[in-house]
């Protein structure tokens, strides 16, 4: 009998974080590459900041991001990682988001002073093991999200408190995806150009980009709320796109790919957030 070899596949998963840790991460996930031969992720933006463990190796920070990246795991790779509220990283890695701005450091070369405190905890083993893809996916994934708690809850008794300015100037652009920035300085009280320098500080770059990062979000959440395959105008409107060709043009600055190839293959990773509550429901 002839096997023929399964395509290297990403299994992919969020999971809630414990309440003393939800008021700076947004989730937990995880992606098992199973099959054989090599899986191309597609990175996509979406304002956070992740802290990733793969396979055995050190801890990486993988910083806001709006260029189009194709990383490839082979088969047998085990991913993990803990995403960053939106404008929350600063507190926990006391340094600022812009300085991570598409890029993929070392936690040791991200760590500020503040940070070089709950260090020691990212180098205990267990978080991540290669067991979970030959084994128990379910059950490994149990442990690892135990010890990756127990890891971050250091970091979160000692980060420091948020941009109160700049979390209410992203609440305001979530209520007003087509407000404009002297228009959002007005409502938080400071200067557009102390909002800029600000807003980049927290979140990695200004609102503008974070708006067009928080609709090409709300484009995937879209796709993936339609009851079945939605045209592609009708996906753009209900995104908040001008039309179908300002879509276009963000998909391919954003993913490297026109709609039809992005879209179905890529899902929103902002559904736990909160960035999404007004959005109208998808006719069928």
């Amino acid at each position: 009998m002839t096997t023929i070899a399964q395509a290297a596949f990403a299994h992919y998963r969020e999971f809630p974080v414990p309440g003393g840790l939800a008021d700076y991460f947004l989730c937990f996930w995880e992606q098992v590459i199973t099959g054989s031969g090599e899986y191309v992720h597609r990175v996509l933006p979406d304002a956070c900041v992740d802290i990733v463990f793969v396979n055995d190796a050190p801890p990486v920070v993988v910083g806001p991001w709006t260029d189009p990246l194709l990383v490839r795991f082979p088969a047998g790779t085990r991913v993990v990682g803990a995403r960053l509220h939106p404008g929350r990283a600063p507190g926990i890695l006391g340094i600022p988001a812009a300085e991570l701005l598409n890029q993929s450091v070392s936690f040791s070369d991200a760590r500020s002073a503040s940070s070089a405190r709950f260090r020691a905890a990212f180098e205990l083993p267990g978080i991540v093991s290669r067991s979970a893809v030959s084994h128990s996916i379910v059950s490994q994934s149990v442990v690892s999200q135990s010890t990756l708690a127990a890891a971050l809850a250091p970091a979160a008794r000692l980060a420091r408190p948020a941009d109160a300015a700049i979390l209410a100037s992203i609440g305001w652009l979530v209520r007003h995806p087509d407000g404009s920035v002297a228009q959002l300085s007005r409502s938080v009280g400071i200067s557009p150009r102390q909002l800029q320098r600000r807003f980049s500080a927290a979140v990695g770059y200004g609102p503008k980009m974070f708006q067009s990062v928080l609709r090409f979000q709300r484009l995937l959440n879209c796709a993936r709320k339609a009851t079945g395959p939605a045209p592609l105008a009708d996906l753009a409107a209900m995104a908040g796109y001008a039309d179908q060709a300002h879509m276009t043009r963000e998909v391919q600055r954003f993913a490297g790919g026109t709609p039809r190839v992005v879209i179905p293959a890529a899902e929103c990773t902002l559904k736990m957030s909160d960035l999404f509550k007004t959005d109208q429901p998808i006719p069928e």
